[in-house]
C-alpha cells in the first residue's frame, strides 16, 4: 500500500513538473555579411547546436552582398549566399543598401532563390516582383514573433549608393515607418523584432521613444559592436562579416514569454560544418578566372597601403584622348581589401577591393573646389545622424595634404582650410571614383566640368597589377593628415 502511495506522489510531482516546463526559443541575428562565406562554416555549427536545445528562429538585418568577388561575380550574383543561407536554414532578413547595388533584376534573383522571408517596410517596387512584406510572423506553440524590416533612407530619402540602381523602387522613411510598422504589430503579438538596417544611431533613437512597439532592435549598417538595454527595448549589432552573432532566448512558460536573455557570441571560437565547407569550396573552384594570379606583392600592404594602391591605379590608368590626371581622389570607405599579404595576388584580391562596381569621373576642378569637399565630409554629421567617417582624412589623393582644423565650442575638431602644393588660380585635370563625384560633389560642378568614362575602378586597377612587371611594392604610408593650427575655442 505504501509502494502504491509513493508511487502516486512521484506521479502528481512529475505532472507538476511537466506543466510548469519552460519552453525555450532561439532568435539567431546576423547582419553586413558582406559575401563572407568562409564564415558559413562556423554559423552553420552554431545553428545546430541551439536546434538540439529548443525553436530556433535565424535572421539577418541587411547587406549580405557587396564585398567577395566569388558571390558578386558569380553567374547569378548574390545567389551563391543566397545557397548557404538557405543550407543554414534561415527563416527571414530585410533589405541593407548594398542588396541594391547591381539593380532590379539581380535583386529579384536573389529573392526568387531564397528559402525564406523578405521583410522590408519602407520600400516599394514600381515592378510586379520583388514584393516586400512589411512584416512577417512565426507562430510558435502560440507564441506569436513578428519581424519588422526597414533600410536607411539616410541619402535625401534613397539607401546610400549609386542612385541609379534605386529606379525602379521606392522608399518610405526609414524612422517613421519603423516606429508605425512595430506600433501598428505590438497588440497582436508576444515578441516584436526590428530587423533595422538604419544604422545604430537611428537604433538608438526609436528606442529611446518610450511607445515604440519594439522589444528588440536587431541591428546593422554602421557595423557596431552593441548589446544594450534602452528603455524596454535592446539594441543589438554584431560588427560586420559574421565575426559575431547575437542570440536572443525566450524563455516561455504557460505560453507566455517569462524571460529574455541576449548572448553575443565570437564566430571564432565555433568549429565548422563539413558540409556547409564542402558548399563554399564549390563556390570558390565555379569560376576559375577568379583564382588567376595577377601579380606578386613584394611585402604586406597594410588598409592605408591598399588604399594608395587604388589612388596608384587610377593615376596611372592609361585613359582615352591622352587624358593624364593631375590630382586623383579616392575615399577610405571604398577600400574593401583590408590588407594584401606578401606573395600571390589573385584576381578575385582586386576585384574584392571595389565590389560595387564605382567608375571613374574624369575632368578639371579648381584647389577650392576639391577643398570644399574635403572639408565638408571632415565636418559632417549632426546630432540626429553623426557621421562615424568624418573627422579624419577620408579622401586619399595621389597629392599629398593636410587638414588644417580648430577646436569648437562642443570641444570637437572641426576642419578650416586644406594645405597643399597646388596653385590656388588654376584648374587641375582630376580624377576620381563615382562614389565621390555622386556623393560628395554638387550637382552643378559635376555637369559643368566632370564625366563619367564609364572606365570601372576594377579595370584600372587590374591594368595596374598586370604592369607591375618587379612585382608589387606596398606605400603604406598615410599622405593625408590632420593638424590644428588654433587652440583657443571658438
Amino acid at each position: 500500500m505504501r509502494k502504491f502511495q509513493l508511487f502516486g506522489i512521484l506521479l502528481s510531482l512529475m505532472l507538476v513538473a511537466c506543466n510548469s516546463k519552460q519552453d525555450t526559443i532561439y532568435i539567431i541575428t546576423t547582419n553586413d555579411m558582406h559575401s563572407s562565406i568562409e564564415a558559413f562554416p562556423e554559423l552553420a555549427t552554431l545553428v545546430k547546436q541551439y536546434e538540439k536545445q529548443g525553436t530556433v528562429l535565424v535572421a539577418d538585418s541587411g547587406d549580405r552582398v557587396s564585398g567577395n568577388a566569388y558571390v558578386d561575380d558569380a553567374e547569378e550574383a548574390g545567389v551563391p549566399i543566397i545557397k548557404l543561407m538557405n543550407a543554414v536554414g534561415y527563416d527571414v532578413a530585410t533589405l541593407g543598401n548594398h542588396e541594391f547595388d547591381k539593380g532590379h533584376e539581380t535583386l529579384n534573383t536573389m529573392v526568387e532563390r531564397s528559402e525564406f522571408e523578405w521583410v522590408a517596410a519602407n520600400v516599394g517596387c514600381k515592378q510586379p516582383s520583388p514584393l516586400f512584406k512589411p512584416y512577417t510572423t512565426f507562430d510558435i506553440n502560440g507564441i506569436k514573433i513578428g519581424f519588422v524590416g526597414v533600410v536607411t533612407t539616410e541619402s535625401e530619402g534613397f539607401p546610400l549608393g549609386r542612385r541609379a540602381v534605386y529606379e525602379e523602387f521606392t522608399f518610405k522613411n526609414d524612422y517613421d515607418t519603423a516606429l508605425s510598422t512595430c506600433q501598428e504589430i505590438a497588440p497582436t503579438h508576444d515578441f516584436v523584432v526590428l530587423l533595422s538596417h538604419m544604422g545604430y544611431d537611428m537604433d538608438r533613437k526609436l528606442a529611446e521613444s518610450c511607445d515604440n512597439g519594439c522589444n528588440w532592435i536587431a541591428g546593422g549598417h554602421s557595423h557596431d559592436l552593441k548589446n544594450e538595454t534602452i528603455g524596454a527595448t535592446q539594441i543589438t549589432q554584431n560588427n560586420k562579416n559574421l565575426r559575431y552573432v547575437t542570440i536572443a532566448k525566450l524563455n516561455i512558460e504557460k505560453s507566455k514569454i517569462a524571460s529574455v536573455e541576449y548572448e553575443r557570441v565570437d564566430m571564432s571560437t565555433i568549429d565548422e560544418d563539413s558540409t556547409v565547407r564542402e558548399l563554399v569550396e564549390q563556390i570558390k573552384l565555379s569560376d576559375p578566372t577568379l583564382n588567376e594570379v595577377i601579380a606578386v606583392a613584394n611585402d604586406d600592404a597594410t588598409h592605408d597601403g591598399v588604399a594608395n594602391l587604388t589612388v596608384e591605379a587610377l593615376a596611372n590608368y592609361k585613359y582615352p584622348n591622352g587624358f593624364v590626371p593631375e590630382v586623383t581622389f579616392y575615399h577610405f570607405g571604398g577600400v574593401r581589401t583590408s590588407e594584401i599579404k606578401k606573395g600571390d595576388i589573385r584576381r578575385v584580391d582586386i576585384l574584392n577591393n571595389d565590389p560595387f562596381l564605382s567608375t571613374i569621373y574624369l575632368g578639371e576642378m579648381t584647389p577650392a573646389q576639391m577643398c570644399m569637399f574635403i572639408i565638408n565630409k571632415y565636418n559632417s554629421g549632426t546630432p540626429e545622424r553623426p557621421d562615424k567617417e568624418s573627422h579624419y582624412p577620408y579622401f586619399r589623393s595621389d597629392i599629398p595634404y593636410t587638414i588644417i582644423t580648430r577646436k569648437t565650442r562642443e570641444g570637437t575638431d572641426s576642419a578650416m582650410t586644406i594645405e597643399w602644393d597646388l596653385e590656388p588660380q588654376r584648374k587641375y585635370r582630376v580624377a576620381m571614383c563615382s562614389y565621390i563625384a555622386e556623393s560628395y560633389i554638387s550637382k552643378e560642378i559635376v555637369e559643368s566640368q566632370l564625366h563619367d568614362s564609364n572606365i570601372s575602378v576594377r579595370e584600372a586597377m587590374l591594368s595596374y597589377m598586370k604592369g607591375l612587371t618587379d612585382g608589387y611594392t606596398p606605400d603604406n604610408t598615410l599622405h593625408q593628415t590632420e593638424k590644428e593650427r588654433f587652440y583657443r575655442p571658438l
